[in-house]
């Protein structure tokens, strides 16, 4: 057996995968310093994806460092346990280094349905996350999804048997998750009509969470699918409604837009009145436009920038 494969398959010492869980810097440079490969594992587990389940911000440079010297995560389980505990340094680290961001998980999903699930601390073995989780007011990192979609994760990606969508798992989670989630998958595509494995689209999923009672305690409380904040799921499906009504999410996010040219339109034929302040410029009438208003350019240029709450 070559010296590197012997190196590979050793065992790695519990205190080793301890400081990689705690973002141990010093100690992971220390066993790399010694010879430890850093791709060494523990109960079969690479000490990359040790690493990567914590939510701990030191965690993202020890991925930096094994990454660096050689580590991969051929197999996606890295950027998995990374999107699960919404570590969006550790995601981006690893993403920079090839993890592939469509593989399917043990457990079927990927790591954009784990991200949706951020929070979900009654999944998290790390003792660190999980204290930090329970004191979140939302579920789903929406640093996260916006990373892994534009690195070309599959914003229609299903699990196994129960054929769930990431925003099928968002309506599951409707008690509690965060609607910027929510905005940022559908602006990416996110398909309404898709029905998961018993025929329900995630209308129907998160309708299914206006039976659960009410929680007002703080935090997130540790099953988050027998309880329902107030007037959670009603905003979650209010939007998707919306976004029906529209026709797509692109007419949805652009109304407002729209609604402001109109509103222009019709200040110029004196048929609305701005009084004051910038307002004066932006709907000048007709008669004024040569000497106050802004200029066609500057208007259209005001308008690409402005950001509005339907906007992800």
């Amino acid at each position: 057996m070559a010296q590197d494969e012997r190196t590979l398959n050793m065992d790695l010492p519990e205190a080793v995968a301890t400081a990689a869980e705690e973002g141990n810097v010093d100690a992971v440079k220390a066993w790399l310093a010694a010879g430890g490969a850093p791709d060494a594992k523990n109960d079969g587990v690479t000490l990359l994806a040790i690493a990567s389940s914590s939510s701990r911000p030191s965690c993202a440079s020890v991925v930096e460092i094994l990454c660096a010297a050689g580590a991969r995560d051929d197999d996606g389980s890295g950027v998995g346990f990374a999107a699960m505990y919404g570590a969006v340094h550790t995601v981006r680290v690893l993403l920079r280094y090839g993890a592939p961001v469509n593989a399917t998980l043990p457990n079927g999903t990927t790591a954009l349905h784990q991200a949706v699930a951020v929070n979900e601390w009654g999944m998290y073995i790390d003792t660190w996350s999980r204290a930090n989780a329970q004191t979140a007011t939302s579920l789903g990192h929406q640093g996260v999804i916006r990373l892994l979609l534009r690195h070309g994760a599959a914003v229609d990606a299903r699990t196994g048997n129960a054929r769930l969508t990431p925003l099928m798992v968002a309506a599951k989670f409707s008690g509690f998750i965060s609607l910027g989630v929510v905005r940022e998958l559908l602006s990416c595509g996110a398909d309404l009509d898709l029905v998961n494995g018993n025929g329900r689209n995630a209308e129907a999923l998160a309708r299914k969470r206006l039976s659960k009672e009410i929680y007002t305690g703080e935090g997130i409380p540790e099953n988050t699918q027998g309880w329902r904040r107030p007037g959670a799921v009603e905003a979650f499906l209010a939007l998707l409604a919306d976004v029906r009504a529209a026709g797509s999410w692109k007419r949805y996010a652009n109304e407002p837009r729209v609604q402001l040219i109109v509103l222009r339109k019709l200040a110029e034929s004196g048929r609305a009145v701005a009084t004051r302040g910038i307002l004066t410029r932006l709907f000048a009438p007709r008669r004024r436009l040569m000497i106050s208003a802004l200029p066609d350019v500057l208007f259209w240029k005001i308008l690409e920038f402005w950001r509005t709450d339907r906007d992800p």
